[in-house]
């Protein structure tokens, strides 16, 4: 599923131009939509979902391999790794397990499950929505944007706890197109040390895999003046629960 939002479409949409205001229902309908839409929940049971994400950044020859497994409901492994080396990775077995990589110390800790799910956050394949209710984050519903090529887009708006004040972008079929992040942000106690934050995302294309789930295949998003692009493959194969369970 081919879209055809560029950067230059992007830029066409800033600043936030909505034309209206309606209730925070609405938003919930839009997210819950997108969420079915993904269908990551219909992924079967008994097999292994496997996604190999190629990153690439401008101004930079590295190019970085992200491998991530999982095995419905909760066993989940990621792995970041530039030529041979491993940059960082995060494992668990949904029950008891879960064990992060650090590359300054050279080996695996364990980590409470709390830990382990905020770091896990920002590479969890089914994106920061699908569990919009229990993380608390709250939905606004900001009307249509309309872009530079007469696309409409459906805005929500969302806040949350230790995160930045994001505006999410829907096509009319009810795909994630982009989000952008702006400088607003629900703590003071979060991200006070002035880190760089994703200023924006686009989602380019979008790939069935399995009984009726999607997931994204092509995205870029810019953070600290750096564009990088992420291109996935993703597929199913056997259920192996080791690999859960090891370092």
């Amino acid at each position: 599923m081919r879209h055809t939002f560029t950067l230059t479409l992007l830029l066409a949409l800033l600043p936030l131009a909505p034309r209206a205001q309606q209730s925070d229902d609405t938003a919930a309908r839009i997210v819950d939509r997108y969420v079915a839409l993904l269908g990551t929940e219909r992924l079967p049971q008994d097999s292994m979902l496997t996604m190999v994400t190629t990153i690439t950044m401008t101004g930079s020859a590295d190019t970085f391999i992200m491998k991530r497994w999982h095995v419905p409901p909760l066993m989940m492994r990621v792995e970041v790794w530039l030529k041979d080396t491993l940059q960082t990775a995060l494992c668990t077995n949904g029950k008891d397990r879960y064990r992060i990589y650090s590359p300054q110390k050279g080996y695996w800790e364990d980590k409470a499950d709390y830990r382990f799910y905020e770091e896990m956050d920002g590479y969890d394949f089914r994106g920061p929505l699908h569990n919009w209710r229990s993380k608390g984050l709250t939905l606004h519903y900001k009307g249509i944007t309309r872009a530079k090529d007469s696309h409409e887009l459906q805005t929500v708006t969302v806040e949350g706890p230790k995160m930045f004040t994001r505006h999410y972008m829907f096509e009319a079929s009810g795909l994630l197109a982009v989000i952008i992040e702006t400088d607003e942000i629900d703590t003071t106690e979060y991200r006070s040390d002035g880190q760089p934050h994703t200023e924006w995302k686009i989602m380019h294309e979008y790939m069935p895999v399995g009984p009726g789930s999607l997931l994204p295949k092509v995205e870029s998003f810019m953070r600290d003046g750096t564009l990088t692009v992420m291109q996935t493959e993703a597929w199913l194969e056997p259920k192996q629960t080791l690999l859960f369970n090891k370092d």
